[in-house]
């Protein structure tokens, strides 16, 4: 977009338009001018999982459209929404809280057309920028990726993200491939990034800063961080040095970072309300903004919009609010403008050539702000805007609701609850209404204050314990949902003691206490309490009415850790494996081979061939650099998928065995597995009553969890089977034999494990999980064991990423899963009832 003239600059910065995206909170905005040159392309993500592309036309014509959603509300001209651009591919298992596009790269023609995400599930997505198929998937960080951008310098720029995980990763990306060229590490927890102009035409340079840690009661060793960045003389890595190290000289964590170009700054938002400017060169500061008034939110995005004629700093805040400074040479105030949205304002970002910005609010909702006359928002959409904000900060202003009243003790009862020091507070239920009394310990009783107008938007009841300040934490669930648990707090309390005891009750993550005990301490403040808010603490005396508002805070998040779930990998039947068993096997196959009378091995199969593979299975050692024929193979699949069942069994116990190796499962084989799989599973399910036999349905269902041991091939094989392999493993649930009950629930658990791991379950698939484990729970013959496997199975399936993990955990509520559950653990040992315990907290 074009800059604005500036006799049409207006004097502050007014809405230009307004876009619903897919209607889940906006975490992540990327502007994306287009080829054209005469449109904007906006990327947005979702904190549902979902990529939202909306078009724009020129920015010649002003807006016009009035009313409704997208076409309505939108304040633009013929601007067209995607969601999902690329289809099912554009979806994320979890969050999306990053996104970039190579057209916001200078050299951009060095680059393929693409844009990246990053996503809670720390793996970086590379999209083609005109299908939005995807191309790459980027791992190497094990937490969240929250931040990215390019760094630029002689051919081809590198992209640098930054994650909880306490690391910024280096890469670069060609049209089909991409490579980590290096790990920035020693970082204090979550990492923001951003690209600094290069040193020369070999060395670039990169800024990182961290959110810091806990020391005693304070978060402290949030640090900017600035890099010189050589390749190596190959080009595939680089040497890492640190130039300039600038630590606390914010009150708080460090949440974002920018670059501007014409200023040669960077720019750092905190969790103190402020930003600061500072020198590109060693990251010192040279001015301070600050949000204005006395009560400064949490600043959660930054960015520099316009030209040194209407240059102005940008900021996000967690309370719902975006603030704006006139930097501009010739501005004569610097106090910030604030703009009030309806909800947090999770990140900013300019619009290309322009001093325009967009934002992207917890309501859905992206918003373009200007100062160009011609371009701001028809009356209608701004009033629009200005009524959404209205409402949301009347909910957080207003009295208790009815509901709200009920929950309260009802006065005529005050005598029961008696206060823990003098001058507690404590909102009580008389004749309908809230009112305030007071805790005289002298006298043992209640003193009634007056009645409660006005609360602050914190206060709230919480478990039946009314508090200063109820605060939304809302935790990240590995299924791809969002739970919103509440954290109660008191005025005087010690923030750290209090998120402590919140972590330990929902078994969180301890490397959370920092970050909950900051979110506490920046929410509540320290003030007096207040008696609207009807909780304990402080003293107010006389009578009449008392109100407080303040803004609400959005949730913070956090992600569960749980001990046992998700299950991370596979447990497999490898016992055999060696030359002792191998003969044992090889020679029950030749027994049955001779005996036959139709599809025998031949003389050279049943020989020499089945001597080899034995000899190269039994040298487990050396797998890393054996092969597995085809001839080998082919005669496994000859006797598994055309003997009978009463013979196949020493068949199944060899294609067991071989599975493991990693040649014989490799990619390539994925078909031949296909073939084999199936023809078990057929031996399995013709049998009269599966849950009667024991060889071929123990078998069967150890070469199922050995299949997604074992490699890529084996693995997506079973995977594409589940849903045969989850009926036989139902048919077989009821065994009378203890081995095949062990055998079923270890594949019923390696199949949840794929489907966890690799997210390509439908719904149907990991339902069928909650079937099978019913049955084995229903039956009452499993030993610990396999019931833990089993119950740790059903745990990893409701954590399955995106909306099939939610749709699991929706469907075992209403089947009420968790009493089941809790049956099934008592009786079982510690761990079967811990791993209960883990579940029925997913489902709480």
């Amino acid at each position: 977009m074009a800059a604005s003239p500036s006799d049409d600059l207006l004097p502050a910065y007014a809405l230009s338009a307004q876009y619903l995206t897919d209607g889940e909170p906006v975490r992540c905005v990327a502007a994306a001018p287009q080829n054209d040159g005469a449109s904007l392309e906006l990327l947005s993500g979702s904190q549902g999982g979902v990529v939202s592309r909306i078009l724009l036309p020129s920015d010649a014509t002003p807006p016009s459209n009035g009313g409704g959603e997208n076409g309505g509300d939108n304040g633009g001209d013929e601007a067209m929404l995607d969601i999902q651009p690329g289809g099912a591919n554009t979806r994320h298992p979890h969050q999306i809280t990053a996104l970039l596009s190579s057209s916001q790269c200078k050299t951009a023609a060095a680059l393929p057309a693409i844009y990246a995400t990053g996503c809670k599930d720390g793996n970086i997505r590379v999209m083609d920028a005109k299908s939005h198929e995807l191309k790459f998937v980027l791992e190497g960080h094990s937490n969240a990726v929250t931040s990215l951008s390019w760094v630029e310098g002689e051919g081809s720029p590198w992209l640098v993200s930054g994650s909880w995980d306490g690391t910024a990763r280096l890469w670069t990306i060609t049209e089909n491939s991409y490579h980590c060229l290096g790990v920035l590490e020693g970082h204090e927890n979550t990492v923001s990034v951003a690209g600094l102009p290069a040193e020369s035409d070999t060395v670039r340079r990169v800024v990182t800063v961290s959110a810091g840690v806990a020391e005693g009661n304070a978060i402290k060793g949030h640090t900017v961080r600035i890099w010189r960045l050589a390749p190596t003389p190959d080009g595939s890595a680089v040497k890492c040095e640190l130039v300039g190290r600038v630590s606390d000289d914010h009150a708080g964590p460090m949440r974002d970072v920018a670059y501007d170009a014409e200023t040669h700054s960077i720019y750092t938002c905190s969790n103190d309300g402020t930003v600061k400017i500072r020198s590109a060169a060693d990251g010192t500061c040279a001015t301070t903004l600050a949000y204005p008034g006395g009560d400064r939110p949490i600043l959660l995005s930054v960015c520099v919009v316009g030209d040194w004629k209407a240059k102005a700093v940008v900021a996000g805040a967690e309370d719902g609010s975006v603030a704006i400074w006139d930097v501009s040479s010739n501005a004569t105030n610097r106090e910030a403008q604030v703009i009030a949205h309806p909800g947090c304002v999770w990140k900013v970002a300019p619009l290309p050539d322009s001093s325009d910005f967009v934002t992207a609010c917890h309501d859905g909702h992206l918003r373009i702000f200007t100062r160009s006359a011609s371009k701001t928002a028809p009356a209608s959409v701004a009033e629009a805007f200005a009524t959404a904000v209205r409402e949301s900060q009347a909910a957080r202003s207003t009295g208790p609701s009815a509901d709200d009243i009920a929950q309260y003790p009802k006065w005529e009862l005050n005598a029961l609850h008696r206060g823990r020091s003098e001058g507690d507070v404590q909102v009580f239920n008389k004749d309908g209404k809230a009112i305030a009394a007071q805790w005289s310990a002298a006298s043992g009783t209640w003193i009634e204050v007056g009645e409660v107008t006005g609360t602050n938007a914190n206060a709230g009841t919480l478990n039946g314990q009314r508090y200063d300040h109820v605060l939304p934490i809302e935790i990240d669930v590995p299924g791809g949902g969002v739970q919103t648990l509440q954290i109660g707090y008191n005025n005087g309390e010690n923030p750290f003691v209090t998120a402590q005891a919140f972590i330990d009750e929902h078994m969180l993550d301890q490397n959370y206490l920092a970050q909950i005990a900051d979110y506490i301490q920046q929410r509540a403040g320290q003030s007096a309490p207040t008696l609207g808010m009807g909780a304990a603490g402080g003293g107010a005396s006389g009578g009449g009415s008392a109100g407080y508002s303040a803004p609400a805070p959005a949730p913070m998040e956090v992600a569960p850790t749980y001990e046992y779930l998700p299950m991370k990998g596979y447990k497999t039947f490898d016992a055999g494996v060696d030359a002792k068993g191998l003969a044992k096997v090889a020679g029950k196959v030749r027994e049955f081979n001779d005996a036959s009378t139709a599809n025998a091995l031949s003389p050279n199969e049943a020989g020499d061939v089945l001597d080899a593979l034995a000899a190269t299975l039994a040298v487990t050692n050396r797998y890393h650099s054996s092969t597995v024929s085809d001839a080998e193979l082919a005669a496994i699949h000859k006797m598994v998928t055309q003997w009978d069942a009463k013979r196949a069994f020493p068949a199944l116990d060899l294609a067991r065995m071989a599975v493991l190796h990693p040649d014989a499962a490799s990619a390539k084989r994925r078909g031949y597995w296909e073939e084999v799989l199936r023809g078990a599973l057929d031996a399995c399910s013709g049998l009269a009553d599966p849950a009667r036999e024991v060889a071929v349905p123990m078998l069967t269902m150890r070469l199922v969890a050995n299949s997604f041991k074992g490699g890529s091939g084996s693995a997506r094989a079973a995977g594409s089977l589940m849903d045969r392999i989850l009926e036989c493993a139902e048919a077989c649930a009821p065994s009378g034999n203890k081995n095949v009950r062990l055998s079923v629930a270890t594949a019923v658990l390696n199949t949840s494990s794929y489907m966890h791991a690799s997210s390509f379950a439908s719904s149907s698939s990991a339902v069928r999980i909650l079937d099978v484990v019913g049955s084995i729970v229903g039956c009452g013959m499993y030993e610990a064991e396999p019931i833990v496997r089993s119950l740790v199975a059903l745990g990893t399936a409701l954590l399955i990423p995106g909306g099939c993990g939610a749709e699991v955990q929706r469907i075992a509520k209403e089947r009420g899963i968790g009493s089941t559950v809790e049956r099934a653990a008592s009786g079982h040992g510690d761990m079967a009832k811990a791993v209960a315990k883990e579940i029925l907290l997913i489902l709480s």
